[in-house]
């Protein structure tokens, strides 16, 4: 009788114990980015959410990074040759963004973000259009500091 059980539930139960293990390994892979108009708008917008946030370790990962050592002064570290960068550009207080437009050419984007910001000497809200630019490699988009 005990035989019997444990080829009715034993053998079942035992590879349904196997493919729950295998399950619970797997990863589950992130979405692959495209090289369309889209893509490049999501990743935009996500960049710049984490800039205004001040998450330089997060967008120092967006950042392309070939374009960064071109940026880099000698005897400094990329990442820390970066921050000094990020920080120095924002030096307004940016109040919102929005992604406007986004332009694609062969792997390379253009992004027209707008900015409304305040400065200490204008009373009202001021909104600037400043064209971001984007490199399609291995993947994902990565952000050109300039």
């Amino acid at each position: 009788m005990t035989e019997r059980i444990y080829r009715v539930f034993g053998i079942p139960g035992g590879f349904l114990a196997f493919v729950i293990l295998l399950a619970s390994c797997a990863t589950v892979p992130l979405p692959r980015q495209a090289d369309t108009q889209e893509s490049l708008k999501g990743t935009a917008s996500v960049y710049w959410k984490l800039r205004m946030e001040d998450k330089y370790k997060d967008t120092f990962e967006m950042e392309d990074k070939e374009a960064l050592q071109k940026l880099s002064r000698k005897g400094k570290p990329l990442y820390e040759s970066y921050v000094d960068r990020a920080r120095a550009i924002k030096t307004t207080d940016i109040k919102s963004y929005s992604i406007k437009d986004a332009t694609l050419e062969d792997h390379k984007g253009r992004v027209d973000v707008e900015f409304t910001f305040t400065l200490l000497e204008i009373p009202k809200p001021v909104h600037q259009v400043v064209s971001d630019e984007w490199v399609f490699r291995n993947e994902k988009w990565l952000h050109i500091l300039q």
